[in-house]
């Protein structure tokens, strides 16, 4: 019965009037299924889904087989390009490594020929001043010598140039005294 016939007879006031025969009810009914018939069903529902599930099964054990397939191959991709930019890090390491030890060499090399040219120079330069405060040494002692000796020609030239002076007074006055004389002589004749 449709739902509007049921709205119209609802509407009319009529009652619903139950079965006596309903059409679920297989026992009054003679074209009904048998229990063999019923078991013949089960069974071959049963088989039905026993392939169906079994089906199921092998395509999720295809679809997880491809799925671990393609993980185990982006991981062994991985790995190789891991591995390859480990083996590529290690050589430039290496590389690194060489090359910072050669420089090291070099600047240890540079380093001790420095420290030896400070040495050398610094035993150049220790004979310099030694060498100079000889000369400092000598110069005082020539200095020292020469004051003495100068003191002493002083001296000795302060004598002669005395001994000169006395000698021009002398002179001097010689001959002032004999000009006086000639003048008292020029006076006394002119006189």
């Amino acid at each position: 019965m449709s739902s509007g016939e049921r709205k119209a007879r609802d509407s009319a006031g009529a009652h619903l009037s139950l079965d006596p025969n309903p059409t679920w009810d297989d026992t009054k009914n003679p074209d009904a299924v048998t229990p063999e018939l019923k078991k013949n069903f089960l069974q071959g529902n049963s088989e039905r889904f026993t392939a169906i599930i079994t089906e199921s099964f092998e395509t999720l054990e295809l679809k997880f087989e491809d799925v671990l397939k393609i993980q185990c191959e982006q991981r062994q991709k991985l790995y190789q390009e891991y591995s390859l930019q480990m083996k590529t890090l290690k050589r430039k390491l290496s590389e690194d490594a060489a090359e910072v030890k050669k420089h090291a060499k070099k600047l240890a090399n540079i380093f001790k020929e420095q420290q030896k040219f400070i040495h050398q120079s610094l035993g150049v330069q220790k004979k310099r001043m030694e060498e100079f405060k000889d000369l400092c040494e000598q110069y005082l002692e020539k200095l020292v010598r020469l004051r003495d000796s100068r003191g002493d020609c002083l001296v000795e030239e302060l004598r002669r140039l005395i001994a000169t002076l006395e000698i021009k007074l002398l002179l001097l006055n010689c001959q002032q005294e004999s000009a006086a004389d000639q003048l008292s002589l020029l006076d006394l004749l002119f006189s």
